[in-house]
């Protein structure tokens, strides 16, 4: 049903070796020599006529040297950087075709060294948390998530999300007191209850801690803001919803909830990031799904 899990990933080591490297500018180097360079050639030309001209034959050799040693490094490091670029588009690629074997190994390769730059380590340190999550490493997912929240400036839209998903993750390895917290932090930054995300995840707190009533009321309320927001990932709300209405003894819900689902997202899927959903297949029949709707 699931690949199975990468045993690589060292999420500590992987944070402390990524740290980009504070290299000396070659360019200021480069240009003081330039400078050092024009003083000294002035200096000698004026000793005498045989040592000028030597001296400045000297100089421009010296300086055609420097300028394309310049170009050379920042070649370079352009081209360092390009392939960077291209190895974190190929990571989103591998994601989003659901390759994560292969979008593991690519993460690990490129965090296992200094990044270029330090929003490359960013991007990849989101990425990490991904395929963290899919593989179910939570408590390390919520490593790199705290190392995110704690040190990068977010826009206000990727912080709301990195902040649900660390919620999520907390939920799925028990930590509730924590995951409470983390979930009315969240609920003061949108007093407005404007979020799918944070109703998804207060349905599942609701549903994990035996309150399937206060489940069914956030679903009820929050439903077309759902629809809106999580378009084919309200599969994940309705396969809650139908352990919710199971919990309460309402079975003609439960059972439309779980087709619901099913309808949109395999049964094996949702089975894999609910464990409270796997066991209602035993009880109520899925939905066969769409081909695509993996």
């Amino acid at each position: 049903m699931t690949d199975p899990p990468p045993t690589f990933l060292d999420v500590p080591t992987l944070l402390e070796q990524s740290q980009p490297r504070h290299n000396p500018n070659v360019l200021l180097y480069a240009a003081a020599a330039f400078v050092l360079l024009v003083f000294t050639s002035a200096y000698f030309s004026s000793a005498s006529g045989t040592a000028a001209t030597l001296v400045n034959d000297m100089s421009s050799i010296a300086m055609l040297g420097i300028v394309f040693a310049m170009g050379v490094a920042t070649w370079r490091v352009a081209r360092r950087a390009r392939s960077e670029q291209e190895q974190l588009a190929a990571i989103e690629e591998l994601m989003q075709l659901r390759r994560w074997p292969d979008a593991a190994v690519l993460v690990e390769q490129i965090l296992s060294k200094p990044t270029r730059t330090p929003q490359a380590r960013v991007q990849a340190l989101l990425y990490l948390s991904s395929v963290l999550t899919r593989y179910h490493r939570f408590e390390d997912a919520i490593r790199v998530q705290n190392e995110l929240i704690e040190h990068v400036n977010f826009d206000p839209n990727t912080a709301h999300a990195l902040r649900l998903a660390r919620a999520m993750a907390m939920l799925h390895e028990d930590h509730l007191f924590d995951a409470d917290r983390a979930i009315s932090e969240l609920r003061r930054q949108d007093p407005n209850r404007q979020s799918a995300g944070l109703a998804l995840v207060e349905i599942y707190r609701d549903v994990k801690t035996g309150h399937p009533h206060e489940a069914i009321e956030m679903f009820d309320a929050m439903k077309p803001a759902m629809q809106q927001q999580l378009g084919h990932r309200i599969a994940d709300a309705y396969a809650l919803m139908g352990k919710a209405y199971d919990l309460v003894g309402r079975e003609l819900e439960a059972r439309a909830a779980v087709e619901n689902a099913t309808v949109l997202a395999p049964a094996g899927e949702l089975a894999r990031r609910y464990s409270e959903f796997a066991s209602l297949l035993e009880k109520y029949k899925p939905a066969t799904a769409p081909a695509k709707a993996a």
